[in-house]
């Protein structure tokens, strides 16, 4: 008995040590990552740290120690993350201080011109190296060189062809990016405000200079105006200084220093000469030492750009008229100054000027200057009147704002200590200046209404506020003050060549100097009566002049012909060319005007009768090797008939050139008319205007109208000197530089004396031409004029200056304005960590991190911070590492580069995918610094290391944090890591920027919802991908994919996926037709092109050897993707085509081309992968937020990740083109942070209402789900600076908002860690939470009434009145708002209104929207109103 009781004893206690082992493994297997969060930290660190474990000790063990935490969150806030089993995590649940304790899962990576497409572009091709080669010769007033327009970071050591040298002084240095510098004075005289040396003075060299070739200078302005990046047209170009122009009352210039400088350039080995100079009048060519420097250049390959000049708008003007130099005129931007002068009446006049200074709005008395005039220098009232220099008496003006009857320099009423001026006047405002002193220039009209009020006014008083810079919507015109055609040398050529903008241009100055001193896009005639005389063929399209299709080339020769037919003759012309050119009677060597192969059509008629002319051309094809191109004429205007023969020309290779004539002829019946010959070949458009005039519109005050002009040289001699600078011209060099100099000695000692030496000479131009410089008599100037080998002797003048986004304005923008506080903001990148060994993350030209920052690096030996990484961390709290995963911060995936680089990147050049997407990447605000948290591998991304991320974030000091991450489901705010961490990132200042989700476009399945961060939908931008299918029978079908590939056109065996299952593995026709992994048989597939039946990422017919997939489905063709394989979606119904053919055709073939990148001229839109509303926790807050660009995106990659993120593809690259709503979170957290930059002290809901009241709204009919796609609508970052009024919430404003939302009070108080309580006064129900929107979903269709309590806060104007102004109500729906008027008085003023909508709807989305208008700002909010019945 006692045996078997014994027995059954061990066999229980066996059994009993069974099943607890069995348990205890059990339990252990059951375990996995829970996090435990308790809310806002109440101890210090290690108080905290000591806390999480006692708590883990106390559910666990008391053997459990500190290293079986996962992570202890306790810098910002409080918890931790630990592995538990289910019972375990219910019984921590339970625990005193816990907020909520949630398993911590997997959450996937949201991935699928830009910022140029919102207004931030800057999209300019560069080949950089070749770039870098150029050297532009400025002719002007010399450069400052300590500008950083001309710094030479980054510049390697001047082209090998350069032959120049630095005229180096104590006070000038050259570098590698001015390589050369001289000067030029040959009257030997220095005013006290002059440099001797290459130093600019006045300041206009170091304009033009940085203007044609500056460097990118960010935050670049004139006291705040214009603020942007200046930079010129070629920024890695090299600068040759040659320093012409001097700082004097006469602005002077002097011919023999041009020409000499012309002389030196052209030997230099520079590529382009730029000279802003002119002279008084036209001359003929040979007497022009602009037209003679211009030609020798030209005969070296060189071309000179030449100002048009500034005598506009009087017809005949133009200056700079060679056929051989390019002449342009000055249009306007969109840019333009208005000044306000405010009377003590209250009346406020509206002028322009570019006035910094701020009188405060502070009244000072007011005089006519009429009535003030200087009678101790014998001025009177009518010179008084125009404020002249002297002319005002000192002790009536001073301290006073003066009237002045004409616009001038306000250097009048400077000097008599004015303290403002106002100018009236009839001329044209179309362009604005700076004054020394508070101006502004009135229409006559207003000014008139000035005057009568300081004459009936006792102690009149004005005030001049500072300028505002506004947008001119007319732009582009031609500036009045710029010289205007017809050409008085030779009238039958169109000039000015073209147009470029020349008003209110920012670039470098002098620091000493101060402020106050050939493809073409057709112009409109009705903005400019005087039509191509004013603008030539048009304004300036620099890209698309890189590809012109055709050009009409003109070499010396020709130029030669049409001089002899000008009448120049043999002797004069053999010494210019310094060949044996010769005029004859025969067409071969004497050509007519009309026949010079000039890219235009002018003829200049004497009387309007009947007329025939013949032009003839030839161009040379350099577009597409094969290609036809059609005559177009446009714009024929009656009477007039053009005929072009032949019409078609049809070219077989590059470099052709093909001949055609150009007749036209009729009666005209107006002065000017105009018409236009377009070759097209249906790719490029290559446009010559045709112009015909009546001569006697055009002849001003110049002579006869029926007789040619004759063009009368001469000079005003001083009345001091017998002597006067003459220039002798000889033409082409024709002995070496010595003899040529000795010969220039001998012939001065024929002329004046035999005694005089080289000196005697002022230049001897040798290098690149011949001819010299001296001081003459009238008398030895003839004499000299009759010798050998002389072609032409004038005087040397004076020219002037030509001086009155510009890039941005033709295309070439990167126009923002930015703050040194810039480079201060830090963004906490969570994602999958970053290659900082990319260029968009150089540190280059960045100071030390900012003071603020505390975070750390975690390096190894593979990864380093740098000035712009300032951190970075990785979190991996499984402690596993798979595939290709790098155990650093170091991104192993290519998508958290990506996204870092779209919102801080810096300016990369040259960025594409293998020439897709062309152009410079860069993020949002590009000085901006980076830190990374590294939360995504292999296997996704942890909720544990996402909210270990955010702790660190935040404690570290970081102004923004952008997450392009989310869950497969939403989940209540404070079991949703995302939504702590952004609570708590709002409660230290910082707004979390999130990506709403790729489920899209299934209903509410939006995932990042809180509303203390920012949801971002995805839209398109107006790139789109195109890659066609040509099958054996020459049928072609479009679909879309990122195809890089070249098949070269090859025909490759075409399959059905379904016809090839791989049954050894199991597969069936029903899984292989999807080209599944694994699926495809490899035998009948290799080397063949496969038909699926489902969009895939290509790897199923990749692994199989497949060559190629075309790929049928009916989702949306809205995104393209890159595939490791040669690859096309196609529609549907085009699939089934190509099904039918492979079953039908024996030998069934196809090609997959490369793809062709085009413009989606319907973006943006909604992608239909961007999550969409509503709310699925609060159904009552409008989400997403906003929308941003996430498709065909190019930014930065991981070199050690392939495009297609498949693995085999061997296409590693810097930079890829992918989408998803994580590339339009970093554009909207860009877009913060650049806000952030103007308004540091903003909250996070100021930051986010900015960027929400200002979005452009988009399209219901694109976009069918309405603010459930897109939100308030798509960024404007720009506007988001000035949104006028903000909607700001406070934490408070969010507790009270979470009472009412059912969170109780011991719960709020451990998440916010101070008192907070709820209770009727502080429950706040959701339509009374600040949000900047408006939304309400109802359950059915019945009448509803719902009341919404807003309040705003004054940004804008300190007095300002806004009126709330409803759009698109729909039927059936009551919109008002109370008050409807709300008045400011000051900044930061908080006023509060009600807006309620009643009524009823039978749809299932109806929108409207609430505008608050002041005039200047309109602050928008969407209003949507939704019904769910189901």
């Amino acid at each position: 008995m006692a045996r078997k009781t014994s027995s059954l004893s061990w066999l229980l206690l066996l059994s009993l040590a069974f099943t607890l082992l069995l348990g205890h493994s059990t339990s252990q297997n059951d375990r996995k990552a829970y996090i435990v969060y308790m809310g806002q930290r109440q101890m210090d660190e290690i108080s905290t740290s000591s806390l999480h474990t006692s708590m883990l000790q106390e559910v666990i063990g008391s053997n459990v120690g500190p290293k079986s935490l996962l992570y202890s969150y306790r810098r910002s806030f409080s918890g931790f993350a630990a592995e538990l089993t289910e019972q375990e995590a219910q019984k921590m649940a339970g625990m005193n201080g816990v907020v909520s304790v949630f398993p911590s899962k997997k959450k996937k990576l949201l991935t699928t011109r830009s910022w140029d497409f919102i207004g931030f572009s800057q999209k300019v091709r560069r080949r950089r190296p070749v770039e870098s080669n150029i050297i532009i010769g400025m002719l002007d007033s010399g450069i400052w060189p300590e500008s950083k327009s001309f710094s030479d970071k980054g510049f390697g050591p001047p082209p090998k062809k350069w032959k120049g040298t630095c005229q180096a002084s104590i006070n000038f240095t050259c570098n590698n990016k001015i390589i050369g510098a001289r000067y030029y004075r040959s009257s030997g005289v220095f005013d006290k405000n002059n440099f001797k040396s290459p130093r600019d003075s006045s300041g206009h060299g170091t304009h033009t200079a940085s203007t044609a070739a500056g460097n990118l200078v960010s935050m670049a302005s004139q006291l705040g105006y214009g603020l942007g990046t200046a930079r010129g047209g070629v920024p890695s170009a090299r600068i040759a200084v040659y320093k012409i122009c001097w700082n004097s009352d006469t602005s002077s210039c002097d011919d023999a220093d041009i020409l000499k400088a012309f002389d030196d350039a052209i030997a230099d080995g520079v590529d382009i000469i730029s000279l802003s100079v002119g002279g008084k009048e036209p001359l003929q060519y040979f007497e022009d030492v602009n037209a003679i420097g211009a030609f020798h250049a030209m005969q070296n390959g060189i071309l000179t750009s030449m100002a048009a000049g500034n005598e506009g708008p009087d017809p005949g003007t133009v200056t700079n008229v060679a056929p051989w130099s390019l002449s342009v005129a000055a249009s306007t931007i969109d840019r333009k100054f208005f000044t306000q002068v405010q009377l003590g009446n209250k009346n406020v006049y509206e002028g322009i000027s570019i006035n910094t200074f701020d009188l405060k709005n502070k009244q000072y008395p007011i005089i006519y200057g009429g009535d003030a005039p200087n009678t101790r220098k014998g001025f009177k009232s009518s010179s008084s009147r125009y404020c002249r220099n002297n002319s005002l008496n000192q002790d009536l003006v001073k301290g006073k704002i003066v009237l002045c009857d004409m616009r001038t320099t306000g250097a009048g009423a400077f000097l008599a200590g004015a303290v403002g001026t106002v100018m009236q006047g009839k001329t044209h405002q179309d362009f604005a200046a700076s004054h020394p002193l508070p101006p502004s220039y009135l229409r006559l009209e207003d000014g008139s209404k000035v005057y009568s009020y300081i004459n009936s006014t006792r102690g009149a008083t004005a005030t001049i506020h500072k300028s505002k810079e506004g947008k001119d919507r007319f732009a582009p015109y031609i500036a009045s003050f710029s010289s205007r055609g017809p050409s008085v040398v030779t009238r039958n050529i169109l000039q000015p060549d073209l147009a470029a903008p020349g008003v209110h241009i920012l670039a470098a100055w002098s620091p000493i100097s101060p402020i106050s001193k050939v493809q073409a896009t057709p112009m409109s005639a009705k903005k400019n009566y005087e039509a191509e005389f004013a603008y030539g063929a048009g304004n300036i399209n620099p890209l698309k002049a890189l590809n012109p299709g055709l050009i009409y080339d003109i070499h010396a020769l020709d130029y030669i012909k049409f001089l002899c037919g000008e009448g120049y003759n043999t002797k004069l012309l053999h010494l210019v060319a310094g060949n044996n050119s010769s005029c004859s009677r025969s067409r071969a060597t004497k050509g007519a005007v009309f026949d010079l192969n000039y890219p235009s059509f002018a003829i200049f008629l004497l009387s309007f009768k009947s007329f025939s002319q013949v032009y003839h051309r030839t161009v040379t094809n350099i577009g597409s090797p094969t290609s036809t191109y059609k005559a177009i004429v446009t714009s024929t205007a009656a009477g007039l008939k053009i005929k072009v023969n032949p019409s078609v020309l049809a070219f077989t290779s590059l470099g052709q050139k093909l001949s055609f004539a150009l007749t036209i002829e009729g009666t005209p019946n107006k002065d000017l008319v105009s018409a236009s010959l377009v070759w097209d070949d249906g790719k490029f458009q290559f446009l010559t205007p045709c112009l015909s005039g009546k001569v006697h519109a055009v002849t001003s005050n110049r002579g006869d109208a029926n007789k040619p002009f004759k063009i009368f040289v001469g000079y005003d001699p001083r009345e001091d000197l017998a002597y006067e600078a003459y220039i002798v011209y000889m033409g082409k060099r024709q002995m070496d530089e010595i003899s040529t100099s000795s010969l220039h000695t001998s012939m001065l000692q024929q002329v004046i004396d035999s005694n005089v030496g080289p000196e005697s000479l002022l230049y001897s131009y040798r290098r690149s031409f011949s001819g010299f410089a001296v001081e003459l008599t009238e008398q030895e100037a003839q004499k000299m004029a009759g010798m050998e080998g002389v072609v032409s002797v004038f005087p040397s003048e004076q020219k002037k200056l030509h001086t009155t986004r510009s890039w941005d304005f033709l295309g070439f923008s990167q126009q923002v304005p930015r703050r040194p506080i810039e480079s201060d903001i830090i963004i906490g990148v969570l994602d999958g960590g970053i290659w900082p060994e990319s260029d968009s993350f150089s540190d280059n030209g960045f100071g030390p991190p900012p003071s603020k920052w505390k975070g750390t690096c975690q390096t190894s030996s593979n990864f380093t911070c740098n000035n712009k990484i300032i951190g970075a961390k990785y979190y991996s709290s499984s402690g596993v590492f798979v595939g290709n995963d790098v155990k650093s911060p170091r991104d192993s995936k290519g998508h958290g580069t990506h996204t870092a680089s779209t919102a801080a990147g810096n300016l990369v050049s040259g960025a594409s995918l293998l020439g897709y997407g062309l152009g410079t990447a860069r993020g949002g605000v590009p000085s901006a610094r980076v830190a990374v948290y590294k939360i995504c591998w292999t296997s996704g991304c942890s909720d544990a290391d996402i909210l270990a991320a955010f702790d660190d974030a935040i404690a570290d000091g970081v102004d923004i944090i952008s997450l392009s991450v989310g869950g497969h489901r939403p989940r209540n705010y404070f079991n949703d890591p995302i939504a702590i961490g952004a609570f708590h990132a709002m409660r230290n200042g910082i707004l979390t920027s999130n990506s709403a989700g790729n489920d899209g476009p299934d209903f509410a399945s939006i995932t990042n919802v809180s509303p203390w961060s920012l949801s971002v939908a995805a839209s398109t931008i107006d790139r789109k991908f195109i890659t066609q299918v040509q099958l054996g029978n020459k049928n072609i079908y479009e679909g879309i994919s990122i195809n890089t590939f070249d098949l070269k056109n090859k025909q490759y065996p075409i399959i059905y996926g379904g016809d090839a299952p791989n049954t050894r593995k199991g597969f069936l026709s029903s899984s292989s037709r999807y080209c599944r992994n694994n699926s495809l048989d490899q035998d009948l597939v290799k080397g063949k092109i496969v038909l699926c039946d489902i969009r895939t990422n290509g790897v199923g017919a990749f692994v199989a050897g497949a060559v190629g997939t075309v790929m049928q489905g009916q989702t949306q063709q809205d995104f393209a993707a890159s595939y490791p394989l040669p690859a096309s979606y196609i529609h549907l119904k085009d699939g089934s085509t190509v099904y039918s053919y492979i079953n039908s055709t024996r030998g069934a073939t196809a090609t997959i081309r490369r793809s062709k990148e085009s413009t989606d001229k319907f973006a943006p839109y909604i992608a239909s992968f961007s999550s969409r509303g509503p709310n699925p926790v609060t159904p009552n807050i409008l989400k997403p937020d906003l929308a941003a660009p996430g498709v065909h995106i190019l930014a930065a990659w991981s070199l050690i990740s392939p495009i297609s993120q498949v693995k085999g593809d061997k296409r590693l690259l810097p930079y890829n083109i992918i989408s998803g709503t994580s590339m339009s979170c970093p554009h909207a957290t860009g877009a913060v942070a650049y806000i952030k930059s103007f308004h540091p002290t903003w909250s996070p809901a100021a930051l986010k209402s900015a960027l929400m009241t200002t979005a452009v709204p988009m399209s219901a009919k694109n976009n069918p789900d309405a603010e459930y796609a897109y939100g308030a609508g798509n960024i404007n970052p720009l506007k988001a600076l000035n949104p006028g009024l903000i909607y700001d919430i406070g934490a408070l404003d969010y507790i009270k908002f979470l009472c009412g939302e059912g969170y109780d009070t011991k719960l709020l108080h451990l998440v916010t860690g101070d008192n907070s309580s709820c209770s009727r006064a502080t429950n706040g129900t959701v339509f009374d939470l600040n949000y900047p929107t408006f939304s309400i979903l109802l359950s059915s269709s019945k009448s509803f009434s719902q009341v919404y309590h807003r309040t705003v806060t004054n940004v804008g104007s300190p007095m300002s009145t806004y009126k709330a102004i409803v759009t698109n109500t729909q039927v059936g729906l009551k919109i008002e708002v109370n008050p409807s008027v709300l008045a400011f008085k000051s900044l930061g003023q908080k006023l509060p209104f009600v807006l309620t909508i009643k009524g009823k709807t039978n749809k299932s989305i109806v929108s409207a929207s609430l505008v608050w208008d002041d005039g200047t700002f309109q602050v928008r909010s969407p209003i949507v109103v939704a019904v769910d019945d189901t």
